[in-house]
């Protein structure tokens, strides 16, 4: 099986914390910006949204979710927006497990039809399913519906064409706090990992910062999709929009593959694994 250093999977008990995480790492991605808009003003649903997308991803056997863990930084939340600090369902770097550790870093990996699937679900959904906690709802008012809209049906022909049927690295976001510390690189490297036990290709949609990480790792682009925000508001696409920057700038999602690769025999390391400095 998969094995990084610093990365485990994702239980139940993590969202929380997790969901802290996804939001202050998204929230330096472009489509963070373009599809919620109004962050700011409803940290909560931000919170919310995540914890529900994460919750649901765990609990489901096509699915796996990944935590990278670091010793705690001092002064975490000064690397974090503002609107999140002020949020009721801001999880800081207060609780640490029996080993002194936090959970700086989070992924989700799709594997629809892989023989893999159900094999990465904690123990504790297989032990007692009825216990996981209901759905988390989000009223998703940071959301604008039609910059989100617009923005899937942009890129939806591309990740179409070239990730469906795939395994597919859905998610990946890192604590800013903890940048240039290695985490990305080690959440990237397991999703590898598996993808070449299994001996298939692996597909991503990324922004620029997501794509390097990518590259390292050996993914090939297949297409560049590009997205305007400014046509979002010549069309009145957020009825209230303000300005002409209310959606951010103009980004590239990049979209592409890794083909499977060669496993040591002495190892389930992968020939293209990044080093922990990248």
């Amino acid at each position: 099986m998969p094995s990084c250093e610093k990365v485990r999977i994702a239980t139940i008990q993590d969202l929380e914390r997790i969901a802290t995480v996804a939001a202050a790492g998204f929230f330096h991605s472009p489509t963070f910006k373009y599809q919620r808009k109004y962050h700011a003003k409803y940290p909560d649903d931000t919170l919310l949204s995540y914890k529900s997308e994460y919750r649901d991803s765990i609990l489901d056997p096509e699915c796996v979710v990944l935590v990278a863990e670091d010793d705690v930084k001092n002064h975490e939340g000064l690397h974090v927006y503002d609107a999140l600090r002020s949020a009721v369902a801001y999880k800081p770097a207060s609780s640490l497990d029996s080993r002194g550790q936090i959970i700086v870093g989070v992924s989700s990996v799709s594997i629809v039809g892989s023989r893999y699937a159900g094999r990465f679900q904690p123990e504790s959904l297989s032990d007692a399913p009825a216990s996981s906690p209901s759905p988390v709802e989000s009223p998703d008012r940071d959301v604008c519906p039609k910059a989100s809209r617009l923005y899937n049906a942009v890129t939806g022909p591309a990740k179409a064409k070239h990730l469906a049927g795939q395994m597919r690295l859905s998610t990946l976001a890192v604590h800013p706090a903890y940048w240039h510390r290695g985490h990305a690189a080690r959440l990237v490297n397991w999703c590898t990992q598996l993808a070449d036990l299994e001996g298939v290709s692996v597909g991503i949609s990324a922004v620029p910062m997501g794509a390097i990480i990518a590259a390292k790792a050996g993914f090939e682009r297949q297409e560049l999709v590009r997205i305007v925000p400014a046509h979002v508001n010549e069309s009145s696409l957020c009825e209230d929009s303000e300005d002409a920057d209310a959606h951010g700038d103009e980004f590239e999602v990049w979209v592409a593959v890794r083909r499977p690769r060669s496993l040591s025999p002495a190892s389930n390391q992968s020939d293209t694994s990044l080093t922990p400095e990248e």
